[in-house]
């Protein structure tokens, strides 16, 4: 199949404002921008050493993606931040300006499948908990979980509304929370989580599979989160091994 050809110089404009986007997306991410406005064009003008199309086209891109306005006559403003997820630490979501709660969608009790009843510890075929629940940054939908437990522990979860963050409920509880191991993996949303969250079917989540343990090993939960994809951004620091052989 041959490509259609493209005008040189409308790639190298398409290439500059996707670079734009990157830094610009970068700098909103971590609100670097007073109140959540973004500089004037011209200003980002120079700052870029870009042409005013380049910014337009940059900006149109963010738009696009949800990520910013454009109001006329005023500017260009971050419409959401996005929650910065840690990977140093077991935690929540930690926005600077939303209040975070938890909505119970149902409870019940129900035969594990294999898998959960090997990830919980517990006799194959016997019951375990569920608990569906609704995450949600001010008014703004964030996660939508599944989340099983050993059934003895149901109750714990139910208590999930009066927290800001989910984990302190097995914390409150009396538990020492241990090693979780977390996967994960970029997804799309299907009607009924598209409809929870508020997005279009189809639009881009990332899920969390998650096992929750205490101090000891025991397994406290077993979980898939499913996060809107434009509300999170993943930041850890990574480091590189020394090369085998060489001496510290």
């Amino acid at each position: 199949m041959t490509q259609p050809r493209i005008d040189p110089r409308t790639q190298r404009r398409s290439s500059a404002a996707r670079r734009v986007r990157d830094l610009l997306r970068s700098a909103v991410v971590h609100e670097e921008f007073p109140a959540g406005a973004l500089p004037g064009e011209l200003e980002l003008m120079l700052l870029f050493s870009a042409s005013r199309q380049v910014i337009r086209d940059a900006l149109t891109l963010l738009r696009d993606e949800g990520l910013v306005k454009r109001v006329q006559g005023t500017g260009t403003f971050s419409v959401a931040s996005k929650v910065r997820h840690s990977f140093s630490h077991l935690h929540g979501p930690e926005p600077a300006r939303e209040v975070v709660s938890h909505r119970v969608l149902s409870v019940s009790r129900e035969v594990a499948a294999p898998r959960v009843a090997e990830r919980l510890g517990i006799p194959a075929g016997s019951g375990c908990g569920v608990i569906e629940y609704l995450t949600v940054l001010g008014e703004e939908p964030y996660y939508v979980c599944t989340a099983y437990l050993p059934p003895q522990l149901l109750f714990v979860a139910e208590r999930g509304t009066s927290v800001t963050e989910w984990y302190t409920i097995y914390e409150s509880a009396g538990f020492e929370l241990g090693v979780t191991d977390q996967a994960v993996e970029a997804i799309v949303a299907d009607e009924q989580v598209a409809a929870l969250l508020c997005v279009a079917p189809g639009s881009p989540l990332m899920l969390f599979e998650r096992l929750v343990r205490d101090r000891t090993g025991r397994p406290l939960e077993y979980a898939f989160a499913r996060v809107r994809g434009d509300r999170l951004a993943l930041i850890t620091q990574l480091r590189r091994p020394r090369p085998t052989g060489q001496e510290g």
